[in-house]
């Protein structure tokens, strides 16, 4: 009797382990907003103060790949997306409102480590995660028609943490719902190539001089995606 309860409770055991296995792989498509990212300008000046900005409208797309890895509850993937915002305002010179352009992009590329919480289901799949990413951007000046070079290839190096769930909504797609905590920065180099531009026939100086600008993502992402079981 008892060797046929240890081959019942076997056969459920790994039974279910089968009928629960996850998919090997999947493929999500999603869209992100990032809540804060500050700009921190002439940072390799000695001053005790330091002028910043922030930009609370950082849009953002991308694509998140994931993978088992030693269990059905723990995975590793891979994320890359394009995050940018622009912030249109007029200055005024001589009476005359000149259109001045700032914002940044950046091209986050992070690799990340994913557990399963116990409680989570077929249907609805939570979990938390963290790991490492390196950031690509520049930041973008223009004043009128002319645009500040970029004089050096910003990066920077960061980590994260995160947490989300996967809702199925057919045997092969979910909705992909996160939050993210990240704070990676770059340091970006601009300079303008020309001395003046011409805005409606008004002629505008324009500092030649380089600048130093840090650019922080320093606030809370939220992801919403569409994700394809493989």
């Amino acid at each position: 009797m008892k060797r046929w309860l240890t081959i019942v409770t076997l056969m459920l055991v790994f039974g279910s382990t089968v009928c629960h296995a996850r998919e090997i792989i999947s493929v999500a498509a999603k869209g992100s907003y990032t809540t804060s990212t500050r700009f921190l300008y002439n940072i390799d000046r000695n001053d005790i103060f330091i002028d910043d900005k922030y930009f609370s409208y950082n849009f953002g797309f991308g694509l998140d790949v994931r993978m088992l890895a030693y269990s059905d509850d723990i995975l590793i993937g891979v994320n890359i997306e394009k995050i940018k915002t622009l912030d249109k305002t007029t200055k005024l010179v001589y009476g005359n409102g000149i259109p001045v352009s700032e914002g940044f992009v950046v091209y986050p590329l992070e690799f990340s480590g994913y557990f399963l919480i116990p409680f989570s289901s077929e249907d609805v799949r939570v979990y938390l995660g963290g790991g490492v990413g390196w950031y690509f951007g520049e930041r973008i000046y223009s004043v009128a028609s002319a645009q500040a070079a970029t004089l050096n290839s910003p990066s920077g190096f960061g980590i994260h943490v995160l947490t989300g769930a996967d809702v199925r909504i057919t045997s092969k797609i979910a909705v992909r719902g996160e939050l993210k905590f990240r704070d990676p920065q770059f340091d970006s180099v601009n300079r303008f190539e020309e001395s003046s531009t011409t805005y409606n026939g008004l002629k505008i100086l324009l500092d030649p001089s380089s600048s130093k600008t840090r650019v922080n993502l320093n606030g809370i992402t939220y992801g919403l995606g569409l994700v394809f079981l493989l």
